[in-house]
């Protein structure tokens, strides 16, 4: 049933199914994306991104945050360089990215990891925590096509990590 307050997301998840149906990236990449958008029609994930003033969004911006400041500080510690308009730029290249990838697939893979978790009281976190580490290695499975690196997964686990981390240090 169509209500005022569904109107918004249904919208919202319309208009991201369309762009990722026009867009040219690979087929099962496309039915990843679509099905976690449609996540968002379901009005109990709906409920768990919202709780809290926007928990999950706040900490997918930290995490972007966080990957992206450290992934730079190593980079620079590699070359031994000086600080210059290369570092800010490359950090915001990096940010934009890995905020594109933490917003669009992390949020998704955080609300089910929680959803599942709830059920299990005593060990919830372990439960989401290892939620989080699957769907931040399901990521290996694009490595698998022509397009990536085998070892692009690490840097999606890594983030999925650093999200468990702050989802928990927020939650308390």
């Amino acid at each position: 049933m169509l209500r005022a307050q569904n109107i918004i997301p249904n919208i919202s998840v319309s208009m991201v199914l369309f762009i990722i149906y026009v867009s040219t990236i690979p087929a099962y990449i496309k039915l990843v994306l679509a099905i976690f958008a449609m996540a968002f029609l379901v009005p109990i994930a709906r409920d768990i991104m919202f709780e809290n003033k926007l928990r999950k969004v706040r900490v997918a911006f930290y995490t972007s945050l966080a990957f992206s400041f450290g992934f730079i500080v190593f980079s620079a510690m590699q070359d031994f360089s000086s600080v210059d308009i290369e570092i800010i730029a490359g950090f915001l290249l990096v940010f934009f990215f890995s905020s594109i990838g933490i917003f669009c697939y992390g949020i998704p893979a955080s609300v089910i990891a929680e959803l599942v978790s709830r059920n299990f009281k005593k060990y919830r976190a372990l439960v989401s925590g290892s939620m989080h580490i699957v769907f931040g290695l399901f990521t290996a499975v694009f490595g698998l096509s022509d397009y990536l690196e085998p070892g692009v997964f690490i840097l999606p686990t890594l983030c999925s990590i650093i999200f468990f981390l702050i989802d928990e240090y927020t939650r308390r």
